[in-house]
């Protein structure tokens, strides 16, 4: 009988979304172009441009704010590695959340509880035993 903790269950089962098409900076350049008339040239250099600007920024520990776009800012852990940090607008949240099209994986397990969660592990790995964060074990018996 092999013995899994809850979180790893939950972390194996929870929803994800799934992803499609990773687009870079030259495609997003491409298709303001398009939309906008610029040169495509000029779109991909403006896009380069702010890159290297908001690096530059973020390099002296600024905080860059970027409208509709987002927030992006430093932080560090314990030990100063970095991390760059992204807050979208609450424009761009509310337009992901009403008009998402994307697809998930385990989209079904939504909302389940972490008894929800354990339950359906035990379902395909009936030999188990899940700990629950309590120290309590579920089994499939």
């Amino acid at each position: 009988m092999a013995t899994i903790n809850i979180l790893a269950v939950i972390s194996k089962l929870r929803p994800r979304v799934k992803y499609g098409r990773t687009y870079d900076l030259d495609d997003l350049a491409d298709e303001i172009a398009e939309q906008s008339g610029f040169d495509k040239g000029d779109a991909r250099d403006f896009g380069y441009k702010l890159a290297k600007v908001l690096v530059n920024h973020l390099k002296f520990g600024d905080n860059v704010k970027l409208g509709e776009i987002g927030s992006f800012s430093v932080s560090c852990n314990k030990d100063k590695k970095l991390k760059v940090v992204y807050q979208p607008s609450t424009d761009i949240k509310k337009e992901l959340t009403d008009n998402f099209r994307g697809e998930f994986t385990n989209g079904k397990n939504a909302g389940l509880t972490m008894e929800g969660f354990a339950q359906l592990w035990l379902e395909t790995n009936p030999t188990d035993a899940v700990i629950m964060r309590d120290g309590t074990t579920r089994t499939a018996t």
